[in-house]
């Protein structure tokens, strides 16, 4: 196999310090340039309180098109925020993980109140739960999306 680094050059160890400085510079501009698009966290939210909302609509193909819209809105905004920000979930480490299982599960417990609410004929009682999923979704993605920038500006 072939070396294609020169060897003058990789043999001056007064480059390397000069490398990792530039490299460090190039890390503190990418984690001051890395920002969620301001409509993302709001956006999940809305999908968190569509979906726990769905009890508040006896009728099922009402349901059933608010339920396929947000996974469709869910999907588009999955991919807006790659394109936008360059970040995969595959990405995520252990506590972006935790921190989307948080969301999903708290989505799934408060459409459970609200089935409950509903089954109770206390349909408007059902804006609070979907309220509640809103911010509570809101505020994940936003822990999501700061833990991720954390990570970039110490991972080595």
């Amino acid at each position: 196999m072939e070396n294609n680094i020169i060897p003058s050059e990789s043999s001056n160890s007064r480059f390397v310090p000069d490398i990792f400085d530039d490299l460090e510079a190039d890390r503190a501009r990418l984690v001051e340039h890395f920002r969620a698009p301001k409509w993302l966290a709001p956006g999940y939210g809305l999908i968190a309180a569509a979906y726990v909302s769905i009890p508040a609509f006896p009728d099922e193909p009402t349901g059933d098109f608010v339920l396929i819209a947000a996974v469709i809105v869910g999907f588009l905004l999955v991919g807006n925020a790659y394109r936008a920000t360059g970040i995969k979930i595959s990405r995520f480490g252990a506590r972006e993980w935790a921190a989307f299982a948080a969301a999903v599960l708290g989505s799934l417990v408060l459409h459970s109140v609200s089935l409950g609410l509903a089954s109770l004929g206390l349909r408007w009682w059902i804006a609070a739960s979907a309220s509640a999923a809103f911010v509570l979704v809101l505020w994940l993605t936003r822990l999501i999306f700061s833990s991720l920038r954390e990570r970039l500006r110490n991972d080595r």
